[in-house]
C-alpha cells in the first residue's frame, strides 16, 4: 500500500513537468540551425534532364542560320539542380562513375563554379551524391542529394538538454530537436518532450519518459521509470548518424538559480559552466559520490567536466558508454578535496587557482604512486616548466626501466642546458639511440655536457649506419596501415615501407627517428606528412600510439626537431597548416580507422555536441 502510495506521489510530480522547452533554448537552437548549420546541412537536390546544346543566336540570324542551329543541335544528359538555401534551380552537367551519380559545373581560373551544361575536363568540377560543394548563386556550402533519394525525406535529431525547476525540485529536461527535410527540400523543426532527470529530497535521481497521446506536440504524458539512466547514453535515431543511432546531444549554458531546490549542493551549475555537455552521467557521478561537489566548487570544474566528457566523446560502441564515469585520478575514500587529490592543504589552496585539466590531474596521479616521496609543490614546478605531458613521457619511461630520468632530475638536467622547451624529447631520443647503438652508459654518456651536439652525432651515425633488422615486421606494418594514407589534395600522410625509410627520414630532417623500428612495428608506427606534389621529400614526421583503446599522437616534427641554425640553437614552430592537416586526419581517418577495426561486428556510435553548447543572452 506504501508503495503505491509512492508511486501516485512520483505521477503527481510527472504531471508538473513542462511539454515544451523555455523561449531562450528555442531561440537559441534555431539560429544554431539555420545560421550555423548545427544539424541538418543545406542541401543541392539534382536529377537527370535532357537538355539540348545549341549555338548562342546572334544578334542578326538569317534562315539558313537558323537551320544550320537546329541541324547541329546535339542532345545530351544534364542535371536540374535546386538549392535549399537559395531555392534558386539551375541546369548543370550529369556525370556517373562506378554506380554513383553526380553534376559537372563548369569552374573559372579562381576556382568559382558557373551554371550551364558543362562536361568533364580539366575547367569543369565533378560533385557526386553526398559530397559537399559551393552553391553558385549564394555561395552556400551545400551537399548534393540525389532526389530520388529524398522521396521519403530525412529526419535529423539531437537530444538538447536544459535545467529548469519544478517546485522544490531540480529537473534536467531533455528536449528531442527534430529537424525533418521533405522531398522539395524545405524543412520543419519540432522540439519534442523525450526525458526528464529529476533530483529528489533524498539526494537521489528519478527518471521519467514522454509518451505521446495524440497528435499534437503538446500531447504528452509523463511517465516515471524504474531505473535511472543517462538519456543521451541510450541512442536515438538520426539520419546522418551510422546505423542511423545517435549518443550525446547539446547543453544549455544558462538555467535558473538553483537555490532552495534540490539541486543547488550538487555542483551542477559549475559542471554547466565548465562547459560539460552530459549533465546526466555527471549527476550519476554525484549520486554515487557526493563529495565531487567540493571539487567543482572549489577550482577544479574543468578537470571534472575533461574526465567525464573525454570518455563519453570517445565512446564508439555500447560497451565505451558508462552512466558513471570512473574518475580515476580521486580517491573517493576521503571527503575533503586536498585529501582527494592527494595533496596537503597548501598546495592544494595554490593549485586550485591554476585551473589544472582532467589531463594534468591524471599525470599527478601517476607521479605520486610512481615517484617515491612525490610532493604536489614539486609535480606543479615541473609541469609549469616542461608541461604535464613531458612529465608523463618520463614517468613511461621510469615505468619501462630507466630509472634515473625522473622528472625532478631531468627538469634540472635541462634548465642546465637551457633546454626546457622540448628537452624531455630530445632526451628521451638521445636515450634511446644510445641504447640502439649499444654504447657504453656512463655518467659522461648518459647525461652529455651538450645535449644537441650529442644528439647530432648519434642522429648522424644511425643516418650512415642504416640497418635492417625489422624487414618482415615492416612489410606486416605497412600493409596493416595501408588504409591510413590520405591526403586533402596539399598534404599527405605517407606510410613508411621498410626501416630503410626511418633512416633516411631522420638523415634528412636531422632526427632520430631512424631509431624507431621497434617502436614503428610495436604499436607505435610513425607516419611521414609530406606535400601532395612532392610526396618523396620528406617534410614532417608523426608518431601515433595505438596501443590503448583510442590513438594518442606521441609526437610530430620537422627538420632538427624545430631546431636550426649552425649548432641547433634557434627555434622554430610548427607550421599552422602542417597541425591543422595533422589534426584533421587523425579525426577524419585515424580514429575512425580504429574504431572499425576495435569492434567491426559492433553496433557504432556517434556523439553530437563534442565540445558542449555555449548559449549566449538574447
Amino acid at each position: 500500500m506504501a508503495k503505491n502510495k509512492k508511486n501516485d506521489a512520483w505521477k503527481d510530480v510527472a504531471s508538473l513537468l513542462p511539454k515544451q522547452p523555455c523561449g531562450d533554448l528555442v531561440q537559441y537552437v534555431m539560429s544554431s540551425i539555420y545560421g550555423e548549420e548545427e544539424l541538418a546541412p543545406h542541401l543541392l537536390l539534382f536529377r537527370r534532364e535532357a537538355v539540348v546544346i545549341q549555338e548562342e543566336i546572334q544578334q542578326t540570324m538569317y534562315p539558313e542560320d537558323w537551320e544550320r542551329r537546329a541541324r547541329t543541335a546535339r542532345h545530351r544528359w544534364g542535371a536540374l539542380c535546386t538549392c535549399s538555401q537559395c531555392e534558386e534551380t539551375f541546369i548543370a552537367g550529369y556525370t556517373s562513375k562506378n554506380g554513383s551519380r553526380g553534376i559537372v559545373l563548369a569552374e573559372g581560373p579562381d576556382g568559382q563554379t558557373y551554371t550551364g551544361y558543362a562536361e568533364p575536363g580539366e575547367d569543369a568540377l565533378e560533385i557526386f551524391d553526398g559530397e559537399t560543394v559551393q552553391c553558385p548563386y549564394c555561395w552556400s556550402i551545400v551537399e548534393l542529394v540525389q532526389k530520388a533519394e529524398l522521396r521519403k525525406g530525412r529526419t535529423y535529431q539531437v537530444l538538447q538538454a536544459e535545467v529548469v525547476n519544478v517546485e522544490r525540485y531540480t529537473v534536467l529536461m531533455y528536449w528531442l530537436v527534430q529537424q525533418h527535410i521533405d522531398s522539395t527540400g524545405h524543412d520543419t523543426v519540432q522540439f519534442l518532450p523525450h526525458a526528464a532527470l529529476l533530483i529528489d529530497t533524498d539526494g537521489k535521481l528519478r527518471r521519467f519518459r514522454a509518451r505521446r497521446t495524440g497528435c499534437e506536440v503538446r500531447e504528452v504524458e509523463w511517465l516515471p521509470c524504474a531505473r535511472t539512466r543517462d538519456p543521451m547514453q541510450m541512442p536515438y535515431y538520426s539520419w546522418e548518424a551510422e546505423n542511423n543511432r545517435k549518443i550525446g546531444g547539446w547543453t544549455f549554458a544558462y538555467g535558473p538559480e538553483l537555490e532552495g531546490h534540490t539541486g543547488e549542493k550538487t555542483g551542477l551549475e559549475q559542471y554547466i559552466g565548465a562547459h560539460g555537455c552530459w549533465p546526466g552521467a555527471y549527476l550519476h557521478v554525484w549520486q554515487r559520490f557526493p563529495q565531487v561537489e567540493n571539487l567543482m566548487r572549489q577550482g577544479f570544474a574543468r578537470a571534472v567536466v575533461d574526465a567525464i566528457d573525454d570518455q563519453l566523446d570517445n565512446a564508439t560502441s555500447l560497451r565505451d558508454l558508462n552512466d558513471t564515469p570512473p574518475i580515476t585520478w580521486v580517491d573517493w575514500r576521503q571527503m575533503k578535496p586536498h585529501r582527494m587529490l592527494g595533496m596537503d592543504k597548501e598546495a592544494f589552496r595554490e593549485i586550485s587557482r591554476q585551473g589544472w585539466s582532467g589531463y594534468d590531474l591524471k599525470i599527478w596521479s601517476r607521479y605520486r604512486f610512481q615517484i617515491p616521496g612525490g610532493d604536489a609543490d614539486t609535480f606543479a614546478a615541473c609541469r609549469r616548466k616542461v608541461g604535464s605531458e613531458a612529465v608523463g613521457q618520463l614517468l613511461e619511461m621510469v615505468a619501462a626501466g630507466w630509472e634515473d630520468l625522473t622528472p625532478v632530475r631531468v627538469v634540472r638536467y635541462l634548465e642546465r642546458q637551457k633546454m626546457l622547451a622540448g628537452g624531455v624529447q630530445y632526451l628521451i631520443d638521445y636515450r634511446k639511440m644510445l641504447r640502439s647503438a649499444e654504447m657504453a652508459e656512463t655518467t659522461e654518456t648518459l647525461w652529455p655536457r651538450d645535449l644537441m651536439a650529442a644528439h647530432e652525432r648519434l642522429a648522424e651515425f644511425w643516418g650512415v649506419r642504416g640497418k635492417s633488422s625489422y624487414r618482415v615486421d615492416f612489410n606486416r606494418t605497412a600493409h596493416l596501415y595501408r588504409d591510413l594514407a590520405w591526403t586533402d589534395g596539399e598534404l599527405c600522410v605517407v606510410i613508411p615501407q621498410a626501416e630503410e625509410d626511418l633512416v633516411t627520414e631522420g638523415k634528412v630532417l636531422r632526427h632520430c627517428v631512424g631509431t624507431y623500428g621497434h617502436d614503428h612495428c610495436s604499436g607505435k608506427p610513425v607516419f611521414f606528412v609530406r606535400k601532395y606534389r612532392r610526396p618523396e621529400r620528406s617534410y614532417y614526421t608523426l608518431q601515433i600510439d595505438m596501443r590503448g583503446k583510442l590513438p594518442k599522437e606521441i609526437q610530430l616534427h620537422g627538420y632538427g626537431n624545430e631546431h636550426h641554425g649552425e649548432r641547433k640553437q634557434y627555434s622554430h614552430s610548427i607550421p599552422k597548416k602542417v597541425r591543422d592537416f595533422c589534426d584533421r586526419w587523425e579525426r577524419e581517418v585515424l580514429t575512425p580507422w580504429c574504431a572499425a577495426r576495435r569492434g567491426e561486428s559492433e553496433q557504432k556510435l556517434t556523439a553530437a555536441g563534442k565540445k558542449g553548447r555555449e548559449a549566449r543572452p538574447a
